[in-house]
């Protein structure tokens, strides 16, 4: 289990000889001067590296970045006190998490006193030249906004962690160039990339900056983040030019469509993955949502494939949108391949849903860790990536009503298991408006602006 104390000492007595001498050498004396945080804290702590951080099951993989919040455990073994900005943020998200898990008001209530106390420092950590681009005050920012999802009881969390996102884009473009020299900065940035939404122009020139540093299986994200931009330039293209022709969207996205197809189709092995099947009713192996599960090499591979399905699906839902308020009869009929595109990308992030929570294959069946062990003693941090992309699986026009409640009761699960606040809002959402709720819904706005609308 991991503690924020692990290098470091206890109090100055236990370095006394016996006639009070220190033993101590010069070159530590600054270690001996830490303040030793309570053991409450540490305790939030703890519990949140454990849900947020380790993915105990993803061990034996060859690529250097695999594991959500991948960037902490160094950041936080070189901190110089354990009331610093970074400390005081991870403690923060573990108290309100804890609160959320075990129902307890006392510990919501020091998350949130910890998460003001951050802000504050926060807002000196940015007056400063040095600390503004620093690494700890990029991995605060990231952390606040993973605060506003575990603590907050309603959508408003959503677009307020949304605005944490655009401050640490700020603090990238900032940091510039030479932030990827280092291993920590390279992660911040890989943390930054797999939950950005929506995608900001600067991204491309971001991936470029980050290309020398990557491991060689990272290479493709590059061209995906290229392929954003081109996107998110011609969806700006449409809303300020108000075009709402379907015939003229539609050839505007779907070429973009297909660069995202080709990009698929041209991975390298490692970025492969492998079906699992369960027997259906009918007797014969389904590749129905909840029967199939899909094994990645990696879990962050598995989030950019995710990534790749939701804007497949923003791309398709908008032609959908046009067509339907401004198509002729002849062209909504038409939208039979929009629609299949839907429910095939819908499939395939439910698919990924149990590899996130830690299901693994072995000898050829499929089998979970949690299946000897109760579920709320194993953690499951791939459950914070798979959120967002599971949650717009449910609310596609084309996701039958039984596959919405089982995503429904998949959410909640991720919300009680880590104490994660968005994860129940999103199920009561689901479960509130299981027929009107869709992916140009206002309460989905994080995606940006739906045009036309």
């Amino acid at each position: 289990m991991y503690s924020v104390q692990n290098s470091w000492t206890c109090s100055d007595a236990a370095v006394q000889g016996p006639g009070g001498s220190n033993t101590a050498n010069s070159s530590d004396s600054e270690t001996w001067k830490r303040p030793v945080s309570p053991p409450a804290r540490d305790r939030a702590t703890t519990f949140f590296m454990r849900q947020y951080v380790f993915d105990l099951a993803s061990g034996g993989t060859s690529l250097a970045l695999k594991e959500n919040h991948e960037f902490l455990p160094g950041l936080l073994r070189s901190q110089q006190s354990a009331f610093g900005l970074l400390s005081t943020t991870v403690a923060g998200a573990g108290f309100a998490a804890l609160s959320n898990a075990g129902n307890v008001a006392e510990w919501r209530a020091e998350g949130f006193r910890l998460y003001n106390s951050a802000i504050r420092q926060l807002q000196c950590a940015l007056q400063d030249p040095v600390q503004r681009v620093s690494d700890e005050t990029l991995g605060a920012v990231l952390l606040m906004g993973t605060f506003e999802s575990i603590a907050f009881t309603d959508t408003g969390s959503m677009k307020a962690s949304s605005q944490h996102i655009i401050a640490a884009a700020r603090c990238i473009d900032m940091r510039g160039p030479q932030q990827f020299e280092s291993a920590v900065g390279l992660r911040l940035f890989m943390q930054m990339r797999r939950i950005m939404e929506p995608i900001p122009f600067e991204l491309a020139k971001w991936s470029r900056w980050a290309a020398p540093s990557q491991p060689h299986e990272l290479v493709p994200v590059n061209r995906f983040s290229e392929i954003n931009e081109i996107l998110a330039s011609v969806r700006a293209e449409l809303k300020y030019q108000s075009i709402t022709d379907p015939v003229v969207i539609a050839a505007r996205l779907l070429p973009i469509d297909r660069m995202f197809e080709d990009w698929a189709q041209a991975l390298p092995p490692s970025w492969e993955f492998r079906s699992y099947r369960s027997v259906g009713s009918n007797g014969v192996p389904s590749s129905r949502y909840d029967l199939q599960c899909d094994v990645y090499s990696d879990p962050w591979i598995a989030c950019v494939w995710n990534s790749y399905r939701n804007v497949r699906l923003l791309i398709h839902e908008s032609i959908i949108i046009a067509t339907l308020k401004n198509g002729t009869e002849e062209q909504k009929r038409s939208l039979q391949n929009s629609a299949k595109v839907l429910r095939t990308m819908a499939d395939d992030i439910c698919h990924s849903a149990a590899y996130h929570l830690g299901y693994r294959p072995r000898d050829d069946s499929f089998e979970s860790p949690m299946s000897t062990t109760h579920v709320a003693n194993s953690p499951c941090p791939g459950g914070f990536l798979l959120l967002w992309p599971l949650f717009f699986a449910a609310i596609q026009r084309t996701t039958p009503v039984d596959q919405r409640e089982w995503v429904g009761r998949t959410l909640r699960q991720i919300g009680v298991q880590m104490g994660l606040q968005l994860a129940v809002t999103m199920a009561d959402l689901l479960e509130k408006d299981l027929q009107n709720l869709s992916f140009s819904h206002s309460d989905t706005f994080l995606l940006g602006e739906w045009h036309p609308n």
